[in-house]
């Protein structure tokens, strides 16, 4: 106990001088060291307080040992220290439930003291489970002319944000329109052609581009019978193009004015799911996960099953499944935690041949190694990462993802291969080794 005591006391010395945390494994450990301090200060409101006594203990020593990898940089030690950093999580995730559930009964019993008392400090994860997220937001909302919380406005803005952005991350929807009496035309990549006979016109969509699209139409027609070939929603491959309807003709003022709307992808497609998806980035190296699936952050809704990795701007990345370029950008250099940079971000979009898509985000300017139309290989090359777009710090965007209908698309859960083996759900703060 004395041995811990007088850690602790140089814990405090450090502390006041070096006024940060160590810089080995930085993102994974600083969370936790933070969080001693908030342990602290809500111990009196719940019932495992030596719980948070033995973890606040054994925080401060690894904190310590931080300090020290910091300076001698040995792999023996590197390797040592992540090893605790992993286990501290463990028994952080452990203290974080229980803390939940004390957060769920203070709501369930309308214990206002108690929830503020409980939601004041911003623990890393906490009301990372979206139903108790949304029960809390909802009983904070209803106690908000009484009280406000820093915490909680944060977390309503940022759902804000994510609501604002979410079509411009998930959707990329195209509008259009044509009117037959209309004398001026520019012709799209997705368009409608008119083909007329004496007593009647067969009415097609085209699709010039290298990849299929989800369509939905809408038609208003005058002084025309309408025999319809397909449904208003349908799919055309790419580069080709699909009979929509026959319009007979009834007299002399027939016309016709479509609007239409497109997505990228095809709503027909099955993801394989048995298919092993490798790291996008090199063999050999590791990079934390800095949000997973369900993110607190921005991975919800549509882009729930978005994966992120913190990494260095001008890391190089690699595809994770072989495929085509069907779509890039690489001219920006904005970025910034603001919805007002969500078409900033350069990126690198692979359709696979199952004809789901995987998109590589937040890339640097002028950092994309390939080309539309050009085939890669699993592993190759694709671009370096950055900072670009909606984001809150160098890292690495990736996701995959199928069409649901003409308005929507949603990322779907995928099975990764690691150095360590399968992963099928990304943990935050965790690293995984390419292989």
């Amino acid at each position: 106990m004395l041995i811990r005591l007088i850690l602790f006391t140089y814990l405090l010395f450090s502390s006041v001088y070096s006024k940060e945390y160590p810089h080995t494994f930085k993102q994974l450990g600083t969370p936790l060291y933070k969080s001693i301090e908030y342990w602290s200060n809500i111990e009196d409101n719940i019932s495992f307080k030596q719980e948070i006594k033995e973890f606040n203990i054994n925080t401060q020593e690894i904190l310590l040992i931080g300090y020290t990898v910091d300076k001698v940089k040995d792999k023996k030690s590197i390797k040592s220290y992540l090893k605790k950093l992993r286990k501290l999580q463990k028994s952080y995730e452990k203290l974080l439930y229980k803390l939940h559930q004390k957060i769920m009964y203070a709501v369930e019993t309308d214990d206002t003291k108690l929830f503020f008392r409980l939601t004041k400090y911003p623990f890393e994860g906490l009301l990372k489970n979206s139903n108790l997220r949304k029960m809390a937001t909802t009983f904070y909302r209803e106690q908000r002319s009484q009280h406000k919380s820093t915490f909680f406005e944060k977390i309503i803005h940022n759902d804000k944000l994510i609501e604002d952005t979410q079509e411009l991350f998930a959707a990329e929807i195209v509008n259009s329109s044509y009117n037959s009496q209309s004398k001026t035309r520019v012709k799209k990549s997705v368009d409608v052609s008119a083909t007329r006979t004496e007593n009647s016109i067969k009415i097609s969509f085209y699709n010039t581009n290298s990849y299929p699209i989800t369509i939905g139409v809408k038609a208003k027609y005058n002084a025309l019978d309408i025999v319809p070939n397909v449904s208003n929603e349908f799919v055309i491959k790419a580069k080709s193009s699909v009979l929509y309807a026959t319009l007979k003709i009834k007299g002399a003022k027939a016309s016709y004015n479509y609007s239409w709307h497109w997505i990228m992808g095809s709503k027909n497609v099955q993801h394989t799911d048995t298919f092993l998806y490798t790291l996008p980035y090199k063999k050999g190296s590791a990079y934390m996960v800095s949000q997973g699936y369900n993110g607190t952050k921005t991975h919800k809704g549509t882009s729930a099953y978005s994966i992120d990795f913190a990494m260095p701007i001008g890391t190089k990345v690699y595809a994770a499944r072989k495929g085509t370029v069907v779509k890039l950008k690489d001219d920006s250099a904005a970025g910034g935690y603001d919805k007002k940079y969500a078409s900033s971000g350069n990126y690198v979009r692979i359709m696979h041949i199952d004809g789901t898509f995987a998109t590589y985000y937040h890339l640097k300017q002028r950092g994309v190694l390939v080309s539309i139309g050009q085939k890669v290989s699993q592993g190759e090359a694709l671009g370096y990462s950055g900072n670009t777009g909606y984001s809150s710090g160098p890292h690495l965007h990736f996701s995959v993802f199928k069409v649901v209908d003409s308005t929507k698309r949603v990322t779907i859960p995928i099975k990764i291969l690691s150095a360590d083996g399968v992963v099928l759900e990304p943990k935050i703060g965790h690293y995984y080794k390419a292989k």
